[in-house]
């Protein structure tokens, strides 16, 4: 007579109770990049780069994507990159408390990576490349777009 297996179970998620609970059991694993983009041109220029902001939370997975978004007189240019988090096991993550981890740490994390290639790509294409200001804590603010992304603004 054939054993019957056990189901297999599933690893017990655990809700976190606050930021430092997040950041305790959060690892940066790997950096992404998605695109990047120099055009030559005449565009019009911005004083301000756009930073476009999604979240992507699986399992014990936490990507955090941000696109870059930047004009300057004679180029356009474009960076989508994330940070890969991994935590230490599967965690519900209120949406709070999301919100503060993606503003004061994903963003943060990411931003560098982010100024570099702009600098680079500006630079492969042969025309001056923006100054990125710093970017300090508390700056970015998120605002829901309908897509469930979000839009930084500093």
């Amino acid at each position: 007579m054939p054993r019957k297996q056990a189901p297999a179970t599933q690893p017990e998620t655990t809700e976190v109770q606050s930021i430092q609970d997040l950041l305790d059991g959060v690892e940066l694993t790997e950096v992404r990049t998605y695109l990047l983009h120099a055009e030559r041109g005449t565009y019009e220029a911005d004083d301000a780069a756009r930073i476009d902001v999604a979240v992507n939370h699986e399992g014990t997975v936490l990507e955090v994507r941000c696109k870059l978004t930047a004009s300057t007189g004679d180029s356009e240019l474009a960076v989508d990159r994330s940070a890969v988090f991994t935590l230490q096991r599967p965690l519900s993550i209120p949406a709070s408390l999301m919100g503060e981890f993606v503003e004061r740490v994903g963003v943060m994390t990411i931003y560098p990576y982010l100024r570099e290639a702009v600098f680079t790509v500006a630079s492969n294409l042969g025309v001056a490349p923006p100054v990125m200001g710093l970017l300090r804590a508390g700056s970015i603010k998120l605002t829901p777009d309908p897509d469930g992304s979000a839009t930084a603004e500093r």
